[in-house]
């Protein structure tokens, strides 16, 4: 008689694996990088990443909960915990460069005041020469509609709306003359069907 208590293949999700995972993620490793990291392929890690996320998504809808998701929900938790916090602090600097609030280098030289005897700290502080070009990067991919590649300018968007208007115009022009038209018509046709009704 065959035993029912034969198991399952382990889980390829170990403890390690996550912590290399989140590792990797909070650098901004790609997938590819995580699961190399990982020891594992890319088609598992985003599995585990999916499985974690629908599962993630199911409890916020109020599904109940399988115990055998916890360890993916926690994974997809983690990653995604990691990657915003990666994803602020680049921004963060991105905005700092922009603004020429970088600290490029800082020193700390500490003496004594000759005349007041006093220990005196001071502190040298250089900063990255502002930059244009990073405030423009982040505006082009927070507000691409506005300050991407394809954006218009605002004389453009001005020619669309003024031509959208006169379209607008036309077309209800247009709707009128129908109308009329399909009135004058409907007269017509009325005055001749009773001579088209009386007989010969």
């Amino acid at each position: 008689m065959r035993s029912n208590n034969r198991r399952g293949r382990p889980c390829l999700l170990t403890p390690d694996r996550a912590d290399a995972i989140e590792r990797a993620s909070a650098v901004g490793a790609n997938t590819v990088l995580a699961a190399e990291a990982a020891g594992v392929s890319r088609a598992t890690v985003a599995r585990w990443m999916a499985r974690g996320r629908a599962a993630a998504d199911a409890r916020k809808d109020g599904e109940p909960a399988s115990p055998s998701d916890d360890p993916y929900v926690n994974l997809y938790r983690r990653v995604e915990r990691a990657r915003t916090t990666m994803a602020t602090r680049a921004l963060a600097r991105v905005l700092q460069a922009g603004a020429g609030s970088l600290v490029l280098e800082e020193r700390v030289r500490t003496y004594t005041d000759p005349a007041t005897g006093l220990d005196v700290e001071e502190r040298q502080v250089r900063y990255l020469r502002p930059d244009w070009r990073a405030a423009a990067w982040w505006l082009a991919r927070i507000f691409p509609e506005h300050y991407g590649p394809t954006a218009k300018s605002w004389d453009q968007v001005l020619d669309e709306f003024t031509a959208q208007e006169l379209h607008g115009e036309r077309s209800r022009a247009e709707v009128d003359e129908f109308a009329g038209l399909a009135e004058r018509l409907r007269l017509a046709l009325a005055q001749d069907a009773p001579a088209a009704a009386s007989p010969t």
